[in-house]
């Protein structure tokens, strides 16, 4: 058949009537070419593979297995899972080869490299047949034994990848593969025995408390926990790892295959190991109590600005934190210096008669470290806070703010502040147009006030969110909603004129001239303002013929605009000389 089909012609007009290899021309297909090939997927085809084979061993008798003696039911061993057995491997003729029996129960996860490697394969089929509390006897063919490819566990002196072997295994424990994670392969296993809370695990910069028990009868009790600070070396690397993968709250048993290294908090000779095999590193076991995560940041990346929170408050980070400016109180003691003995030279409570202390972020009204800092808390919290001089008070100074004249020049501060609560910015697009209006209007003026007081950097910030918010609602139509095109755009490009004049002052000429040709070349090409602030720009940048032109057109915008453009182009012609 031919395949005849109806398309429409955009050529002829009409419906057409062509063949299917017309209709697949115009489609731009090309039927001579041929199909590329399916390729394979060669990961997946091995492991079918290896099933496959696994399966014809297994029912060709690699494993046997004779039960000596029931468990006590519930939920069989699963892949991941954490298992703890006693085992007595011996040869076919009787011979033992190896005994965990006389001292502590082996360790090993289903299907991974746990502290003392991983189990020959036939060993992982014959523990997921098992119940807690079983004992049963399996004889071991080396193509699923020790001489399998996967398997990493080596019996103590023996070379045993060839043999035949009988196994006794007593299944002791279970631990579900949801509470075992493998911190370093071969080597060290985690085993929550009591789940913690939050999201936040240990790692540098934080601090840590802990209850530490393990080893040589080394015990740091919750009555006396160990505190030190993550990436300092205080405790042994594979302890750290793996308390750095611990929540809050969170009980935890840590396996290690090796002795841990010394240091300064847990020394070399607490650490030693548990009865076990002959001829191989038994394992030691450390139980970790995570107390507290101390949240510590460095906020500038330099160590200049470092908050530690020492209570938590109420929400989650970083959903319900003031991190857009904002109204908010706190209380705050200020020490020069920083420590307790030190200074206070601020406190709020004292000054305000026991009130928290009202302000409004983003107005310069706060050393930027404290700022900063307060931008990540949540309602409640408490944190420390140490900052170097220039993110402190010595800009403030200069500003003439009256805590500033407090704190001598050059000096590092710590601030102990609470967050009492803050007040959350409506978003200009939950606000019906006119009202989103009206908010905005506000905003430039409060944004106009930190320019007029030579804040620069701070009126730049709110013009910039400003900017977003009110595009935001340009883009979706609420302008043409309710009639408020003309104001809004007026707003837009006021806004933007507004940051040309920031950068100017902060010496970004790139930037100014970026935010004057958007107005110029996207709003109004004749607006006087817009030419005014590119002509300083271009004087600035000594390009005098640029700054000309823009000074003329600005004195063709109008008898109003024409003496200050005047005066300007003279201004050049006294440059250029």
């Amino acid at each position: 058949a031919s395949g005849v089909v109806g398309f429409e012609d955009a050529g002829v007009g009409g419906m057409e009537t062509m063949d299917f290899s017309r209709f697949m021309e115009v489609l731009g297909r090309d039927l001579g070419k041929p199909e590329p090939p399916i390729e394979p997927c060669v990961e997946h085809g091995a492991k079918q593979w290896e099933k496959r084979k696994e399966q014809a061993q297994l029912e060709e008798g690699a494993v046997t297995k004779v039960v000596r003696q029931d468990g006590k039911g519930g939920e069989l061993a699963q892949e991941g899972d954490l298992v703890k057995i006693h085992y007595v491997v011996s040869r076919d003729a009787g011979e033992v080869v190896e005994s965990s029996r006389g001292g502590n129960p082996a360790i090993f996860v289903l299907g991974k490299r746990g502290p003392l490697g991983r189990l020959p394969r036939g060993l992982e089929i014959a523990l997921q047949s098992m119940a807690e509390g079983e004992i049963s006897s399996f004889t071991l063919k080396p193509s699923l034994g020790f001489g399998h490819p996967d398997c990493t566990w080596r019996l103590g002196g023996a070379q045993v990848e060839d043999w035949v072997l009988d196994v006794t295994l007593e299944l002791a424990s279970i631990t579900k593969g949801v509470s075992v994670q493998i911190v370093e392969e071969d080597k060290v296993v985690k085993e929550t025995i009591k789940d913690g809370a939050g999201w936040e695990n240990p790692r540098p910069p934080y601090q840590v408390v802990a209850s530490v028990k393990g080893g040589d009868g080394f015990c740091a009790a919750e009555a006396e926990p160990l505190r030190y600070s993550c990436g300092t070396g205080a405790v042994p690397k594979l302890l750290e790892e793996s308390v750095n993968l611990m929540f809050q709250g969170e009980v935890a048993r840590i396996h290690c295959r090796e002795p841990l290294e010394d240091s300064p908090l847990i020394p070399a000779s607490a650490s030693t190991s548990e009865p076990g095999r002959p001829g191989q590193q038994a394992l030691q076991t450390w139980e970790i109590g995570l107390l507290e995560v101390v949240q510590v940041r460095d906020m500038v990346g330099t160590g200049e600005v470092m908050k530690s929170r020492v209570a938590r408050g109420e929400g989650e980070f970083p959903i319900d934190c003031p991190i857009v400016d904002c109204p908010m109180r706190i209380r705050c003691v200020g020490r020069l210096g920083g420590g307790a003995g030190k200074e206070v030279f601020w406190d709020t409570d004292e000054e305000g008669s026991g009130k928290p202390l009202s302000l409004e972020t983003g107005m310069n009204v706060l050393p930027d470290g404290l700022e900063m800092c307060l931008k990540l808390m949540v309602p409640g919290e408490t944190s420390v806070i140490q900052s170097a001089p220039k993110f402190a008070y010595d800009d403030l100074r200069d500003l003439g703010d009256k805590i500033a004249t407090r704190v001598p020049k050059g000096s590092p501060v710590e601030w102990e502040v609470t967050l009492v609560d803050f007040n959350k910015p409506k978003q200009l697009a939950e606000l019906p147009a006119a009202e989103a209006l009206r908010e905005a209007l506000a905003r430039k003026e409060k944004a106009n006030a930190l320019f007029k007081t030579s804040r620069y950097r701070y009126a730049q910030a709110r013009y910039e969110l400003l900017l977003r918010e009110v595009k935001g609602l340009v883009d979706a139509g609420a302008a043409e909603a309710e009639d408020l095109a003309e104001p809004i755009s007026t707003l837009v490009v006021g806004c933007t004129l507004n940051l040309a004049a920031c950068a100017q002052r902060q010496g970004d000429h790139a930037a100014a001239l970026k935010h004057c040709n958007e107005v110029l070349d996207k709003m109004d090409p004749d607006h006087a303002k817009a030419l005014y602030r590119r002509g300083q720009t271009y004087t600035h940048l000594s390009e005098w013929a640029a700054a000309r032109r823009d000074y003329e057109r600005m004195a063709g915008c109008g008898e109003e605009h024409r003496e200050e453009a005047e005066a300007q182009l003279a201004r050049i012609s006294r440059l250029e000389k």
